[in-house]
């Protein structure tokens, strides 16, 4: 029987460490990014569910796509709120 060789020499935990904190804690970043970026925008409406669905079920992917493709802050037109009725001062 073989015996189990992952991460048996230095070196091997040196590049695994190297991996983890270089290129996965980036990349899960990227992806946290994605998605409080889409519920903090204020232009998508429906198309958040389809962004969501997308950025969960393809994480890397859909998340630098979405990066990629999101409108800019300039294109944003801002939040107004509904103008109510106004009380007349007395």
């Amino acid at each position: 029987m073989v015996a189990p060789v992952f991460l048996s020499t230095f070196w091997d935990v040196i590049w695994a460490g190297f991996i983890v904190f270089f290129v996965m804690i980036p990349l899960i970043m990227l992806w946290v990014f994605a998605l409080v970026d889409l519920f903090v925008r204020p232009d998508i409406r429906w198309r958040k569910v389809l962004w969501l669905i997308f950025i969960i079920f393809v994480p890397i992917f859909g998340a630098i796509i979405y990066l990629l493709v999101r409108p800019s802050e300039a294109d944003i037109a801002p939040y107004e709120e509904p103008p109510s009725e106004a009380v007349p001062d007395a």
